[in-house]
């Protein structure tokens, strides 16, 4: 659906996908021990991977920030799910599609949460199910088609994704030390 709405053949994304790296990330958080308002989860940040699926959560907390530069909460409808671009769709869009900032942080409306189930003696672990699907580390990733037009596609070189995964790893000091 992505590649048809972007105007490009419907398998451009599937093909790179085939075989990628895609991590299902269960998270929980103990609101019962760090549930203060302002507690930070995850801070400020995009994500490396082509698209991050962000089921509903119970808790309230996830904002994320329009094009704008507006910061808005996320209210994931029951039976939904919240797809934010990453940073190997915006690769490929030459960044017409920009990879999406959000973070978790505890507000005035998890408080409120928090509250109710407590008197409904729920859990108060704040737990969320988010899928990274990835290009497959072996792919070249590059924009596609119309997209290879664009003047902007010069700051999106061809890489392999894992080449491109491991190079924004060193950035952010997640690779381990001396870069292996």
């Amino acid at each position: 659906m992505a590649a048809i709405g972007f105007d490009l053949p419907k398998d451009s994304f599937t093909n790179l996908m085939k075989l990628g790296p895609h991590l299902l990330a269960p998270t929980g958080s103990d609101l019962g021990r760090h549930g203060q308002e302002g507690t930070v989860f995850a801070g400020y940040h995009y994500d490396i991977n082509f698209l991050t699926i962000h089921y509903k959560t119970k808790f309230p907390g996830l904002f994320i920030w329009l094009r704008n530069g507006e910061r808005v909460e996320v209210n994931v409808p029951d039976g939904c799910l919240l797809i934010q671009a990453g940073k190997q769709l915006e690769w490929m869009t030459a960044g017409d599609c920009k990879a999406g900032m959000h973070e978790v942080v505890v507000t005035k409306s998890t408080l409120d949460a928090i509250e109710k189930a407590k008197k409904e003696n729920r859990s108060l672990w704040r737990v969320s199910s988010t899928l990274f699907s990835n290009v497959a580390s072996d792919a070249v990733l590059k924009p596609l088609g119309h997209f290879a037009k664009s003047p902007l596609a010069v700051n999106y070189p061809p890489m392999l994704a894992g080449d491109y995964f491991e190079k924004e790893l060193s950035v952010i000091n997640l690779k381990g030390k001396n870069g292996a």
